[in-house]
């Protein structure tokens, strides 16, 4: 006859030879939990049919003192009365000479005069317990107890349990309510912050109904609500938002370790924002800073950065590769002490591989083998992987939101804030709760001036200190600086060559898509038209590669330019766009989309023949509003020091290669005409032209603005 069972929730049943008590049902699956803490879900139709299965009448009985399931040498570790732990250590003490006949409970530490005539160890048990219950003034049947007590739980069982009783403060809490919190917390873990007693109560409370049934489980009252909250979890739901966000990104085991045993072995790469704003005095404005860093894991150098507007590019990405195979140049203000020979290395033999390291800073100059980044869209570009196909350099991507998986790049941001950062101008927090009421106006250095800034700091300080993270293999105990890191590795791996192509900067450069054909007026590229005298030769013609196509490179911080290769010399050409104005400063390809974008709404058609024109208008526009810079809006003038900026940039990794053949566009050539005036000079003589010349007395020319101007 089959047996009957009725199990509902907060029921204790028997199972596996240990007591559990139900804590939900749901369609098939049980959740149990253990006197000893263990939480399972199994199938209810396993447990039935389990041998070992069976219902208590009744709750077990209250373990002493609620120790269950707790380890006893840690719990009396963590005991903070003193006393408790010293008489219990006195009471065992005593036990050990009842049965032993030595306070130690071994005859190699015994102490003088042990062992006393009462304990001697040829004495039967019964007797030296007898004389141990006189001496302590307690009865026989107690030293039995405390014997038995003392072989099952150890030292534990003497503590006096009126000394050091242990709380649950949790103990009188349903465990529905104790999972309903835990569950309502991790699913609004990505939730904006709120209230606990409001609506994080009033979604836990909904969560117990849709489980157990409207009004089964009742929350406690909101002050007991609040403390259980607290002890529950980590970071409550009305503490800031990232907090909760970092934890939440945190992995749910064992932090993996990247281990690196020689330089360049694995060199880490990421963008942050900085935290600090840079300040533009053209527009007299501030705006935010992006600062990528490449670091090497085998010394924890800082091997190249790059500090840019916000909005880091793939460009900038692939030319920091460059930067960290390529000497970081000496500062004429810097000292001595600065220069790379000062590494402790063997210089002499540096310098005669590398002719550049002679005016280098003390910087490590390292060949990266394998590149850890992130997960961003510049490092995932074409750029990058071109320059490490280029280089042979491996690459491995790590995990979204896992910044544990780059944990030494990470903590590097944390340092460059406390020890840069936090010291300069315009620091403005990595939040908005740490930021200052007055930043804005504080702010009083250029982007230049914190790039020269950090690349001191990097030098001069970061590299000379020593860190507690870096240690070296086979001297654990050894603190080092990087620079001390690096000159011990190179006497054990070497030293490894970078290469110094001349032309790294443009083989770096995006193609255009499919390559373009050089037609009798030029290339065009992002509905431009590009132009040089060496287009000439090559105009109609089909090229060497695949699909017969001319690759053009362009830079998208200036799209002012391209660059064209000829096969027949292996040399680099300019070209230039053939509508740029001469007062046109360098834009980027953002602001050629906002230009683009403009045209298109007033009608403009690519397919239109005037179409560069209303681009170049457009972008005259965008770029010169008006003559009085302080009635930008600021996107206006967020774009004009982004460009400007992006432009200098680019100016000057260009010239770090060997300069490109600059475009010479030739003019249209004139029909032959028989002349029929004299000509004329490009300025007339003036009267009075030998006469001194005033310029104060030079009337300014009227400001046309083209907005106020029209009519209508």
């Amino acid at each position: 006859m089959d047996q009957r069972h009725r199990i509902a929730v907060e029921d204790w049943i028997d199972f596996e030879e240990e007591q559990h008590q139900v804590t939900g049902i749901t369609g098939a699956l049980i959740r149990l939990r253990s006197i000893s803490g263990h939480h399972q879900t199994i199938l209810l139709s396993v447990l039935l049919t389990d041998s070992s299965f069976r219902t208590l009448t009744a709750p077990p009985a209250a373990s002493d003192n609620g120790t269950a399931g707790l380890d006893p040498g840690g719990v009396l570790a963590s005991l903070t009365n003193k006393q408790a732990r010293d008489d219990a250590l006195e009471l065992e003490a005593h036990l050990y000479e009842a049965t032993t006949g030595y306070r130690s409970g071994t005859s190699f530490d015994k102490e003088p005069g042990e062992p006393r005539p009462k304990y001697q160890p040829d004495l039967l048990l019964s007797e030296r317990v007898v004389a141990k219950a006189a001496e302590l003034s307690l009865t026989e049947r107690r030293i039995w107890q405390l014997l038995e007590q003392w072989e099952e739980k150890g030292l534990w069982a003497l503590v006096d349990g009126r000394k050091a009783r242990l709380k649950n403060p949790l103990r009188n809490i349903d465990e529905r309510v104790i999972i309903a919190i835990r569950e309502q917390a991790a699913a609004e873990r990505r939730d904006s912050s709120s209230s606990v007693s409001t609506r994080f109560r009033r979604r836990t409370q909904n969560r117990l109904d849709a489980d157990y049934g409207s009004g089964t489980v009742d929350l406690p009252k909101p002050d007991t609500f609040r403390r259980v909250v607290k002890l529950l979890l980590h970071h409550s739901p009305s503490d800031p938002a990232y907090q909760r966000i970092s934890d939440a990104n945190q992995p749910d085991r064992t932090f993996g370790n990247v281990i690196a045993h020689r330089p360049g072995q694995v060199v880490m790469l990421d963008t942050t924002p900085l935290d600090v704003l840079a300040y533009d005095p053209a527009m007299n404005d501030t705006y935010n800073v992006e600062l990528t860093v490449a670091i090497d894991v085998a010394t924890r150098s800082v091997l190249a950065w790059r500090l840019t507007p916000l909005g880091t590019k793939a460009i900038d990405i692939g030319l920091l590769l460059a930067d960290v195979m390529t000497p970081e140049p000496m500062r004429p203000e810097w000292a001595d002490a600065l220069r790379y020979q000062m590494l402790r290395i063997p210089y002499e033999r540096h310098l005669s591989v590398d002719e550049r390291l002679a005016e280098a800073a003390a910087r490590p100059v390292i060949y990266p083998e394998t590149l850890l980044y992130d997960q961003g869209k510049p490092y995932k570009s074409d750029v990058v992987k071109r320059a490490c196909r280029k280089w042979r350099i491996d690459m491995q991507d790590a995990r979204k939101l896992k910044p544990t998986d780059k944990p030494q790049v990470e903590r590097l941001f944390g340092t460059i804030r406390e020890q840069f950062s936090m010291h300069l101008a315009g620091y403005k927090g990595f939040n908005v709760a740490h930021r200052g009421k007055h930043v804005e106006e504080q702010a009083r250095w250029t982007l230049d001036e914190i790039a020269e800034f950090f690349a001191e700091y990097v030098i001069a300080v970061y590299q000379n200190q020593h860190h507690r993270g870096l240690t070296l293999q086979g001297f654990p105990d050894l603190h080092v600086s990087p620079n001390e890191a690096y000159a011990m590795a190179l006497g054990a791996a070497g030293y490894v060559d970078c290469p110094r192509d001349p032309k790294m900067y443009y083989e770096l450069l995006p193609i255009a898509d499919d390559g373009r054909v050089i037609n009798p007026y030029g290339v065009e590229l992002n509905h431009l038209i590009y132009n040089a005298d060496i287009l000439y030769k090559f105009r109609r013609a089909k090229s060497p590669y695949d699909n017969g196509r001319w690759p053009v490179r362009y830079d998208p911080r200036n799209l002012l330019h391209a660059y064209f290769h000829n096969p027949r010399n292996d040399i680099w050409y300019t070209l230039r766009w053939t509508k740029a104005l001469s007062d046109l400063q360098p834009f980027t390809d953002i602001t050629l989309r906002e230009a683009r974008r403009l045209v298109e709404l007033r009608g403009g058609d690519p397919k239109d023949k005037d179409f560069q024109e209303q681009i170049a208008k457009a972008l005259w526009d965008l770029q010169n509003r008006t003559d009085a810079p302080e009635m930008w809006t600021k996107t206006e003038r967020k774009r004009h020091t982004r460009d400007r900026h992006r432009g200098e940039a680019q100016a000057q990794d260009e010239a770090r290669s060997t300069p490109a053949v600059p475009a010479t566009v030739p003019p249209p050539v004139p029909e032959a005409v028989e002349p029929t005036v004299p000509s004329l000079h490009a300025v007339p003589d003036l009267p009075g032209e030998d006469d001194d010349f005033d310029p104060f007395a030079v009337q300014p020319a009227e400001v046309w603005n083209p907005h106020t101007g029209q009519e209508g």
